[in-house]
Formats: structure tokens, sequence, C-alpha cells
């Protein structure tokens, strides 16, 4: 496949210039996908912007290192009085008063002040945007340069109880982008048949992840004092039980802590539902040998020396976790969610699938995961082969031909055009 960046340096053309936005960094895996991304393209001769929404302690404690340096970053409301009430909505400490605030009193102000301040970075001289969690279009709506959105999580799920969610989705289809992006061949099958009259903008592209990176990653030590003494199960994700079940899990640890297993559970991760999570294993008599170790920068290390990772998700997009299992070549036990599972574990040959919410059949594959020898040396062979097409080149290859089509299709003046 021909590379159009490649294309252009050659013929002594600048670079294209993709500005990305995202409304705030947190600890989880779409911000880790994005850094990929943008770290992946850089490599290959982008100019790249991004614009966040919201600052936040993850983007200078962890992220705004781990991006490439040449990485123009601009934080659209950087102000206390437009920020601070959304970080407590987030953590769910937002009073009564707060609510009133931030979703009554400054949605009128901070839109039109969000949407002047980007249109101001836009003009710097952009060629394409890219909505990474499909937040911009509805401070910006239509812009005068492509803009691509990407789409996280199932569709499918939109069709059952979340009918709005679906009708927005489709109006910023029809209206606001040039592509949308789906993450696995599943997710883009749904969409098209939920929104068929705009398949022709859905397109597939799968999350990015170094590989070389990770692995390195990967051998690095644990620090002794968070170090479980003897083997365990780890289990990496944010504690939020409305989509990643982490209930499901413990219910499954105990079960096989009753049958006598060896491993403790080691669950990576911090947020809301922490401490019903911590009440759930005391009551489950299991508090002993399940650790909460909390974020951690570098979950790799903590994938790679386990004995196997397992994953309860209700529902996903495409999780990075599970492609970094693979990539530390650890054995994965995971949920047959929609949606990203599947697709990643290659219908269960590179990783055991197990139905979502059964605790019974968790435990079941979590066991053989674990003590069937030549089950696990099938599933690591396997899986050491397919996530070679999850890698940096591949995926942005694809991005690069797709920012290049949607460029000829508005007709975005190269250099060389605009200078004749």
């Amino acid at each position: 496949m021909a590379d159009p960046t490649k294309a252009l340096a050659a013929q002594g053309e600048r670079k294209p210039r993709v500005l990305f936005h995202v409304t705030h960094f947190l600890h989880g895996g779409i911000e880790t996908s994005l850094v990929s991304l943008i770290t992946a393209l850089d490599r290959e001769g982008f100019e790249i912007g991004l614009t966040v929404t919201y600052p936040s302690e993850a983007l200078e404690t962890h992220f705004r290192a781990r991006l490439p340096a040449g990485v123009k970053l601009q934080v659209l409301a950087p102000e206390r009085w437009l920020s601070h009430c959304r970080q407590l909505k987030k953590a769910r400490k937002l009073g009564p008063l707060g609510k009133i605030y931030e979703e009554v009193l400054l949605p009128p102000v901070r839109k039109p002040l969000m949407n002047r301040r980007f249109r101001q970075v836009l003009a710097q001289g952009y060629d394409v945007v890219v909505d990474y969690d499909m937040s911009l279009s509805r401070i910006t709506g239509p812009l005068p340069v492509p803009m691509m959105g990407y789409q996280h999580f199932s569709v499918a799920h939109l069709e059952r109880g979340h009918r709005r969610k679906l009708r927005k989705l489709r109006h910023q289809c029809r209206t606001d982008y040039a592509a949308v992006v789906m993450l696995t061949d599943s997710m883009l099958n749904d969409a098209r048949a939920l929104i068929p009259d705009v398949a022709d903008k859905l397109v597939r592209l799968y999350n990015t992840i170094d590989l070389d990176s990770i692995r390195a990653r990967a051998n690095a030590p644990l620090d002794p004092s968070a170090q479980p003494a003897g083997p365990y199960i780890v289990s990496v994700g944010r504690l939020e039980e409305s989509q990643k079940d982490f209930t499901t899990l413990l219910h499954a640890y105990a079960q096989l802590a009753k049958e006598g297993i060896d491993e403790d559970l080691v669950l990576v991760g911090d947020g809301a539902s922490r401490q019903q999570l911590e009440a759930l294993a005391a009551s489950l008599g299991i508090a002993d040998r399940v650790t909460f170790a909390g974020f951690q920068s570098n979950p790799h290390a903590w994938i790679r020396k386990s004995r196997l990772l397992a994953f309860s998700s209700k529902m996903e997009g495409l999780p990075n976790v599970l492609l970094e299992g693979l990539a530390v070549g650890q054995v994965v036990v995971s949920t047959d969610c929609p949606t990203g599972p599947r697709e990643i574990l290659d219908d269960g040959r590179a990783g055991l699938l197990v139905p979502v919410g059964d605790a019974a059949q968790l435990a079941a594959a979590i066991r053989r995961g674990l003590q069937d020898a030549a089950l696990r040396e099938s599933l690591l062979a396997h899986a050491a082969t397919h996530i070679e097409q999850m890698g940096f080149r591949p995926t942005a290859q694809a991005f690069s031909v797709l920012a290049d089509r949607l460029m000829r299709r508005a007709g975005v003046p190269t250099v060389a055009a605009a200078t004749a």
C-alpha cells in the first residue's frame, strides 16, 4: 500500500497537518490509544496538533511526557471557572449548586468560547481534524476542513435502551463528519446496519499499539512492596461497574479460591466503583487474596508477570488491554462482549471467550487457562502471530490513506497548489 505522506515528501511538499481533539485525559484506554496513534503518525511524517477541552492530572503526570516532542498541545479551557466543576463531575463529587452552575449556567458561555478558541487553532493551517471522542462536533458543528470521528464503543447496544444517543450519532454522521472510524469489523457492520444512509462514510481502523514499547515496558521490574509474593491473576481497567463488571470477576475468583487455586487476584486500575468492589471482596471472604493495586503507570509489567489476564467487561469497542496481553505473551480469558474481544482473540484461537456476566463459566475458563499446559501453549503460539496486524505500521498506513482521500475529496490544497 503506497503511503501518501512519503509521496508528498518525495515531491518536496509539506507534510499533512492533522489536528486531534479529545475532551480530557483520564487514565483510560481511549487516551492510551490516542497517544499511540499520534506517535505512529508522527513517525510516518505527519505534522500533528492536539487540542484538549479540559486540563487534568493524568495529562500532566502521565500522558504529556509520552507525546512526541513536535506535537503542538493546547488546552481550550484551562481556567478554573471553566473546568473545575467538570472535573468534580467526573469524580462524582459535584454538589447540587455545582450541577446548576456546570449544567445550566455555564454551557451557554462555554460552548461559543470553546468554538472560537478551537477555530483559532484550526486556522494555523491544519488539513484534517480528528474528533477522537466525537465531542468536538457538538461544539463546532461542520468545519471548513474534513473532520473524522472516532467511535470507541459498541454501536449495537445503542439500539437497546440508548435511542437518544443513537439519534445523536446518526445526526453527527450525516452532518458533521467526512468519515467515522469504527474500531472493529463487527462495529462497522452494526453501524452500517443502523445508519445505512451514511454507510460510505463508515470505515474500520484498528487501534494502533507500539508492540516494541509495550514489550520493553513489560520487562521492567515491579515495585517489590506492591507485587504479590506469589503467583497471581491480573485484571486491568477502570473500576467502573456500569461497563467493566469486576463484580462477575470477583464472584468467579471466589469460586476458584474455594477450589484451592494458588493464584491471588490483582486488580490494576482505579475508579468510582473501588469502594463497592472492596466491600464485595470482603463479603465474599476473599479480601485477603485480592489486591487493589490502583492506577499503575506501567500495567504491562503487571500483565507480563502474572499467570493469566482476565477481562470481564459488559461492553467495549476495541479494548487495548487485550491487545497488550497478547503483545507481552500472556494467556487471556475475556468475556465475549460487544465489541472487540472476539476479533482481538481471533474467535477464541488467541484467547478464551466466555459469556458476559457468567461467573461460573468465567471461573471454568480461568481454571483451564491456568492448568491446561497444552491449551496455554496453543493460545500463546496463535496470539504471537495474530497480534502483529495490530502494530504501528498497518494502522498508520491505513489512516494515512484515509486522510489523503478526505483531503482530495474536500479539495484541500497542497502547498504546491496554494503557492502556484
